[in-house]
């Protein structure tokens, strides 16, 4: 649901308001910076080599999301799904939806070594001022 809420918030700001609730981010929460692979990059972690690092803040936590970049041909209603950025085990594990966007052939360990910095890059994001999108490279 808040993968769902932050990608609606790039499309739609007005949109995404009408689906919150009192206990979700407002679109205005979000903050984004677009991130690249790098040419030589081994460690890049997602199959998709540009896209989106969020920080949504939820129920007092910071939580980190990659939205794959998606264009300019979007349809009006489709809402392209992200993954959870994390080095928690379990999610890693149990988020079926965002493994088609992690590299595959990661063992656990790995997807831990890899996300870590995007985790902590991310989770700077909620330290930025609302509604902020940063370019690559800027924090």
């Amino acid at each position: 649901m808040i993968a769902a809420l932050a990608m609606i918030a790039v499309l739609d700001p007005t949109l995404a308001h009408a689906y919150s609730a009192s206990f979700l981010p407002e679109p205005e929460d979000v903050r984004f910076q677009i991130i690249e692979k790098q040419a030589g990059e081994r460690d890049w972690p997602f199959v998709e080599t540009k896209g989106r690092l969020a920080c949504v803040p939820s129920f007092g936590m910071r939580v980190v999301l990659f939205f794959p970049d998606i264009g300019d041909s979007l349809d009006e209603l489709a809402v392209p799904t992200g993954v959870i950025v994390t080095t928690d085990p379990i999610q890693l594990f149990s988020d079926v939806e965002g493994k088609s966007h992690l590299a595959p052939d990661m063992s656990i360990e790995d997807k831990i070594r890899r996300l870590g910095p995007y985790v902590s890059l991310g989770k700077k994001l909620c330290d930025q001022p609302k509604g902020t999108i940063l370019g690559p490279s800027e924090l």
